[in-house]
């Protein structure tokens, strides 16, 4: 069976899952798609977003690779493409036109129903999603509380399931170092370790403004990682973080390796999720992430929350309060910011990962519930 996948022009980072390195963890789609479904006798082929418009021959794992203007050809090929976003509106909606046992194309989707506040394009935007799911061969959700949903609303044909995703846990609990922290950043986080601090990482729907009036009013420092800082405006950020005093309390570190984000992790006091999760399970990985690293966590209510507490979740190392409730979201954090930190409460967070979010685990089920669909609607 020949599984399409889309890549970006990270043939590296797929090839790192089936050959894991010392200094990268294997990345979570990557895993589920490509080492995990090959585990269970996928053969893989890669749309590359990125690539120019000649077809390349194939680099392993992929058995060829086609670029985006060769989609017709590519989908043509397989016999299930997993596509998402825009794309994958686009293609289910051209699927229609074709007999149910015909259909190829498993829609994975980050979003399914609004829930709470919402803006137009975020219904608009789940409306189509919505709507294309229909004409799907299978449907994929992040979450159960969204599987569930689909399954709910979707004809009984369409095979609905869940990827959980799951992180590389041996990556983030292997003890980090000092001289992991690269030169042009070592004083200034020698000058972080002498007090504790708390982390946001990440970029998308990060809710800056919140964070910045929590560690204003509480006295607390934080930690913020960027990698793509024009999807977190972190201009804007280091503008508002000078504008109000702040710059001795909040370090902005943007497009730094993944060795180092590991350091700042596992020297944190706690994982200060100020993200906006209502719609979509943002924030889903550096949460787990941080709990690999042994950090308590507190977040916005919202599907990451109760993804985690359906997991199984202590109480005690997820602290959950409304979103936008900056007063409760700041004294949770407080008390959290023990220093040191718990080893108690560090071990049961390692153990939650290690159980529970382990892509080891979390893959090759998705993978087996991905082949039985197919060998099922076959």
């Amino acid at each position: 069976m020949n599984l399409l996948v889309c890549i970006n022009g990270n043939i590296p980072e797929w090839q790192a899952c089936f050959d894991p390195q010392g200094d990268e963890p294997r990345l979570p789609l990557p895993y589920a798609f490509g080492a995990a479904c090959s585990g269970v006798g996928f053969t893989l082929s890669g749309l590359d977003f990125s690539a120019p418009a000649a077809n390349g021959p194939g680099l392993g794992p992929f058995r060829a690779i086609y670029p985006l203007n060769h989609i017709d050809q590519a989908l043509a090929d397989a016999d299930l493409a997993i596509l998402w976003g825009g794309a994958g509106i686009r293609q289910c909606l051209r699927e229609a036109q074709r007999p149910v046992h015909q259909r190829r194309i498993g829609f994975l989707t980050y979003g399914w129903r609004e829930k709470g506040a919402f803006t137009a394009s975020r219904r608009a935007n789940l409306l189509a999603t919505r709507y294309a799911a229909r004409f799907a061969r299978c449907v994929v959700a992040m979450t159960a509380e969204q599987a569930a949903d689909a399954r709910r609303s979707l004809p009984t044909h369409i095979s609905v399931m869940q990827l959980s995703v799951g992180i590389d846990t041996r990556f983030y609990a292997h003890s980090a170092q000092l001289t992991d922290v690269p030169p042009e950043h070592r004083p200034t986080v020698e000058r972080l370790l002498q007090k504790p601090y708390v982390i946001l990482p990440g970029d998308e729907l990060r809710l800056n403004t919140d964070a910045l009036d929590v560690i204003e009013a509480t006295g607390l420092r934080l930690v913020r990682i960027s990698q793509y800082g024009y999807k977190s405006n972190t201009n804007v950020l280091k503008d508002e973080i000078e504008r109000r005093g702040l710059s001795d309390q909040i370090v902005v570190f943007e497009r730094i390796s993944y060795v180092f984000f590991r350091f700042l992790l596992q020297n944190a006091a706690a994982y200060a999720g100020f993200i906006d999760a209502t719609w979509q399970p943002a924030g889903w990985t550096v949460a787990c992430e941080s709990l690999t690293s042994g950090l308590p966590i507190v977040m916005y209510e919202g599907y990451v929350a109760r993804e985690l507490l359906a997991l199984g979740i202590p109480r005690e190392l997820c602290k959950i309060v409304p979103i936008g409730d900056r007063a409760a979201f700041g004294r949770e954090l407080v008390a959290l910011a023990d220093w040191p930190r718990s080893a108690a409460l560090a071990a049961s967070a390692r153990r939650f990962a290690a159980e529970r979010i382990d892509l080891e685990k979390t893959g090759p089920v998705f993978a087996t519930a991905l082949r039985s669909a197919l060998e099922g609607a076959a």
